[in-house]
């Protein structure tokens, strides 16, 4: 390892800069208003950078207009480039305004078109005389990655921890090349926290030798006036120092440098580069702390909002039981493992939060982070992927099974319900944490129970009364003893909240865990099917999975991701496939979180799992849908969600597959007609998230054609499919 040193020093000057991440939405007053403010009310779109500059410019003028600005557009675009970044009257437009915005797209176009061959033109000679004048230089998305004077032109953080720097936009890697130098602090990066983008950060500062780099999340702004930089919007601003740092480039290994997660109203001094906590933000309160212990749930660490989430993690977690975490990235193909770590330091780290109506944000100052990439041997793999039946370090015993529900068994048919008590030895504990009216829900499930002769007792275990029944060692020697344990479904979030109690394993998860590991069936119905997984999926339909990608919160469009109780160790579980037509989002979630297996439950059947989780039997009325990410070609970070090659099998009931060796056994106890028309019915459910693509292509007209949903489906069999799908993130390109 080498001590990081050579590092170009920063001008003394800031400019008036608004760096915007992506997506900014037409409704963010706060990031509008602070432009006008700079800007006097008047602005000049370029949307150069954009593949469609023509419509993509008149929806950013509407926009800025809605806002009370005066706006014009520059014609510059990179097919007219040659001449328009030489013409006069596009230089007297930009000296006239005085403030410019450059939209979306492709930060390449912008550089090709006003510095060709790195020669500046008379437009971009305009720009910066404007800029020294108290002019506004606003961009978002490319027209952030542009300001600073190196600039991240494309790849993801897996390929930079795999691959490292490419040579070119054909090879994998992260792509750097020069920027225009707005921004002479540091390296901008943009839509940071969405698209998990620190593994590419790092790589590009290391290799273009800039200490600093700021991280930019969507739909929010760097607020750059003089010294000062504020952070306006949605999320927040990753700040990332390599000054301290241990840096091996060739083994792409990043030793202790700096992260701070600096939110909305928090600023850093550019003089020294010291953060300022807006006045709202306060240490955190003892009864406010949340975790006191390590995240069981294994999120791709390049994954949408992960980093973030376990930054959040640490700010509100025990300073004295929990201090570090870490998230891990496995790429099966090639081998290559990343991992990123990050501690609190007693005496320097400083975790701070604030309690708006619309919720809890935070701040975290000098965390300390590790990034560092390794190869992993076939066996390790292996050992990671099916070796993580979670029963807290118990052998399992070999009737230890689980059996997942797409919905309660008390709402089936007379025969699903013989099908599934069939299974069930009692006693039975009913576990109703998940229900809104849990003593109510549980009730129902006893009954249930007792209508067949099974004796079944409610374990009076909720969110409210955890931490009496951890201590309560009669309750936890009453759940460990029980030949089945119910888990009933509700929502999700409280299921898990309950068990991993401030995020710690609780007593009650490890009573019941014990009683899995011993023997004892472990059922989950409905949302808590979805609970028990180690990635779990909180919210969000299909149509808002492809369309925005995994959620900033639950409060966003998109789709909510979580922490999982992680139990089930096959992949991620999703509910109610059929009728709420959930087989997009499940596919989305397993490409984002990097999950080799999705589990689609359909409504009145569900599946056992035994040999660890890696033999799943289909059970019920449909069976079950089972999505396989392996080899996909998958591009979820980019502007444009692309998942090609994704293996979508139907397995009906009786059906049985292996997940270690692939093993498929066809039972076939429904008519092949009966399984093949749930299948075709769940595709065609998909189909339905298209837009009409050739109407909207052919009048030109309709801007939602470039963020259609395009569906290809290869059938393979009657009952398994390979998916081609694509849709543009990229809602707001201005």
């Amino acid at each position: 390892m080498v001590l990081f040193r050579h590092f170009a020093a920063p001008a003394e000057r800031a400019p008036k800069l608004a760096i915007i991440g992506g997506r900014l939405e037409d409704d963010n007053r706060a990031v509008y208003r602070e432009m006008r403010r700079l800007s006097g009310g008047q602005i000049l779109i370029f949307p150069t950078a954009s593949s469609e500059p023509e419509e993509v410019a008149v929806e950013t003028r509407a926009a800025f207009e809605m806002h009370g600005f005066t706006v014009e557009v520059a014609p510059l675009v990179v097919a007219n480039a040659a001449t328009a970044a030489h013409d006069p009257q596009i230089v007297e437009q930009v000296r006239r305004i005085g403030s410019v915005y450059f939209t979306g797209g492709d930060q390449a176009h912008i550089l090709s078109a006003l510095a060709p061959g790195g020669a500046e033109t008379p437009v971009l000679a305009a720009i910066r005389e404007s800029n020294r004048a108290g002019g506004l230089i606003a961009g978002s998305s490319a027209g952030a990655a542009m300001m600073s004077s190196a600039m991240i032109l494309g790849g993801t953080s897996f390929e930079a921890m795999a691959h490292g720097v490419s040579p070119g936009p054909e090879t994998p890697g992260v792509l750097v090349g020069s920027g225009l130098g707005f921004f002479p602090h540091g390296l901008i990066d943009q839509h940071f926290i969405k698209r998990g983008r620190l593994g590419r950060l790092v790589v590009a500062m290391a290799h273009a030798g800039v200490r600093r780099g700021f991280g930019v999340d969507e739909n929010t702004a760097l607020i750059v006036e003089g010294p000062i930089a504020k952070i306006c919007g949605e999320t927040g601003v990753m700040y990332v120092d390599l000054g301290a740092a241990q840096v091996d480039l060739v083994a792409r290994a990043f030793e202790n440098f700096r992260l701070d997660y600096l939110d909305d109203g928090d600023m850093i001094d550019l003089r020294n580069f010291r953060p300022r906590p807006s006045e709202a933000k306060r240490r955190v309160r003892r009864s406010e702390v949340a975790y006191r212990a390590p995240a069981r749930s294994h999120r791709n660490a390049f994954g949408a909002y992960a980093l973030y989430d376990l930054v959040a993690r640490i700010v509100l977690g025990d300073q004295i039981t929990y201090s570090n975490d870490a998230l891990v990235s496995l790429d099966r193909k090639s081998g290559v493992s990343a991992r990123v770590e990050v501690r609190r330091t007693r005496g320097r780290s400083r975790c701070l939060v604030s309690t708006p109506s619309e919720g809890l944000r935070v701040t975290a100052v000098q965390l300390a982070a590790s990034l560092r990439s390794e190869r992993r041997t076939p066996e390790e793999i292996a050992e990671q992927e099916v070796g993580a039946a979670r029963a807290f370090g118990m052998d399992l015993n070999e009737r230890s099974r689980m059996i997942l529900l797409g919905s309660s068994p008390i709402y089936s048919d007379a025969q699903v319900q013989r099908e599934f008590i069939d299974l069930v030895e009692g006693p039975v504990g009913v576990f109703a944490a998940a229900s809104s009216e849990a003593r109510r829900t549980a009730e129902d499930h006893v009954e249930f129970f007792k209508r067949f002769g099974i004796e079944a007792v409610d374990l009076g275990v909720t969110i409210d009364t955890v931490d009496y029944a951890a201590r309560d060692e009669a309750t936890l020697n009453r759940i460990a003893s029980m030949k089945s344990i119910f888990l009933c479904g509700g929502n999700q979030i409280r299921l898990v909240e309950t068990l991993l109690h401030r995020g710690e394993e609780s007593a009650v998860l490890r009573a019941i865990a014990s009683a899995y590991a011993h023997g004892a069936a472990l059922i989950a119905s409905g949302g808590a099917a979805s609970a028990i997984s180690s990635v779990m999926i909180a919210g969000g339909s299909t149509s808002e999975a492809l369309r925005f990608g995994v959620a900033s919160g639950s409060n966003h469009q998109g789709l909510v991701v979580n922490e999982g109780v992680g139990l089930f160790a096959s992949g991620i579980a999703d509910q109610n496939i059929i009728s709420a037509r959930r087989l997009g989002r499940l596919i989305v979630a397993c490409v984002e979180q990097n999950e080799r297996f999705g589990i689609g439950l359909c409504e009145d059947s569900g599946l056992i799992a035994s040999r660890s989780g890696m033999e799943l039997k289909a059970l019920g009325r449909h069976g079950f849908v089972q999505i396989e990410t392996e080899p996909v070609k998958f591009a979820p970070q980019s502007d444009r969600f692309l998942a090609r090659g994704v293996r979508v099998q139907m397995f009906a009931p009786g059906d049985r597959v292996n997940l270690h060796s692939g093993h498929i056994e066809r039972r076939m106890l429904l008519p092949p007609t009966s399984a093949s028309t749930t299948f075709d019915q769940l595709l065609a459910d998909l189909m339905l998230e298209n837009v009409e693509l050739e109407t909207a292509e052919r009048t030109g007209r309709d801007p939602s054609a470039r963020h259609a949903v395009r569906l290809q489906v290869r059938r393979i069999d009657e009952l398994s499919a390979s998916l081609d799908l694509e849709c543009a993130r990229e809602e707001h390109d201005h």
